[in-house]
């Protein structure tokens, strides 16, 4: 992994910005305060929206541009618990393997598969620990408030 890219003020205070190159860089989107759940997912996908997308709101990582992404995301964990429920009703995964032809599709396959696209995106969120600490969300600007002792001392300088 490389360096992360200069942003366009480093590119003009070293001299070297150009118009054709930069000029399209630095657009940047206000992070939503919250979001409401969209009528699309229902079910135990709005019970895990409701409770993971407000504190991505709260990390200041939820965009207009990324709303379509978590959108995303929830509909396919949605289309893996509707998978998963068709094999509890079957009763159980053990009786449900035993229905299946020979040219059946397997249900937990694609359970599998779609929990898989969740977590693939729900990564870029940093979900996990190690996703977490891939993400550089949008940080707030902190002004020094005087507390700091090292800020004291180079203040006094």
């Amino acid at each position: 992994m490389g360096r992360p890219p200069k942003t366009v003020e480093q590119h003009k205070q070293d001299g070297t910005y150009q118009p054709c190159r930069h000029a399209d860089r630095g657009v940047s989107l206000e992070p939503l305060p919250g979001v409401d759940c969209p009528s699309s997912i229902t079910g135990e996908a709005r019970e895990l929206w409701d409770s993971l997308v407000p504190a991505l709101c709260k990390a200041r990582m939820v965009t207009p541009a990324t709303l379509p992404t978590l959108e995303h995301a929830f509909f396919w964990w949605q289309k893996a618990r509707e998978c998963r429920k068709l094999v509890e009703d079957a009763g159980g995964v053990a009786k449900y393997l035993l229905t299946l032809g020979p040219n059946s599709k397997n249900a937990l396959d694609l359970a599998l598969k779609y929990e898989q696209e969740y977590q693939k995106i729900m990564g870029q969120f940093g979900d996990t620990p190690v996703n977490a600490a891939r993400v550089r969300g949008n940080v707030s600007e902190k002004k020094p408030d005087g507390t700091d002792a090292i800020l004291r001392i180079v203040g006094n300088g």
